[in-house]
């Protein structure tokens, strides 16, 4: 969404681009692959919370 009455800065609109890639990226994602990607996310919590030695 574009405001009429200030302009973007590069960065702003960087943050933009990214994040509609971000968005077009997960609308295609399947039932697999948000499986996947969950399993994915919650290894990499788990590894965290692993006891340090």
């Amino acid at each position: 969404m574009k405001d009429e009455q200030t302009t973007c800065t590069p960065c702003e609109q960087n943050f933009e681009d990214n994040i509609n890639e971000l968005v077009d990226q997960v609308e295609d994602y399947t039932r697999k692959d948000r499986m996947r990607k969950e399993r994915e996310v919650e290894e990499a919590f788990a590894a965290d919370k692993e006891p340090k030695r």
